[in-house]
């Protein structure tokens, strides 16, 4: 399993869009932000409606926006020019390793997209 799994999100992500972004790799950023906001979102979710499901959240948009914008300041501080210690990181990763590694990232982010429907499934059979 990958150890640094956001870190090399990141790096996978940022190298894949490098010619584009380059070195500042802001669509490395959204994604590994947005792949963050969606589990935290899906989780809040999932304990609001199976412990608080009679609390209306008239203001939720609010809550998801903060956390939202909080993770993508923290991911802006945090890779800040570090594509190129993540390249050295993993430049000479085998090509099996880098193609199961990469199929995981693809998973992980479509799976983030997808919890919103996973949590509604298991809502409705749990309620």
């Amino acid at each position: 399993m990958i150890k640094d799994f956001f870190d090399y999100h990141y790096y996978r992500v940022a190298k894949f869009y490098y010619k584009r972004d380059g070195a500042d790799a802001t669509t490395a950023l959204i994604s590994v932000s947005a792949v963050q906001t969606w589990i935290i979102i899906n989780v809040l979710l999932f304990i609001k409606e199976l412990f608080f499901q009679n609390e209306k959240l008239k203001y939720g948009w609010i809550v998801f926006l903060f956390i939202m914008i909080g993770i993508l300041i923290y991911n802006k501080r945090k890779y800040k020019n570090k594509y190129l210690e993540l390249r050295n990181k993993w430049v000479s990763e085998k090509k099996k390793e880098k193609t199961v590694n990469g199929l995981i990232i693809i998973l992980t982010i479509i799976f983030s997209w997808c919890l919103i429907f996973i949590n509604l499934f298991i809502l409705k059979k749990i309620h």
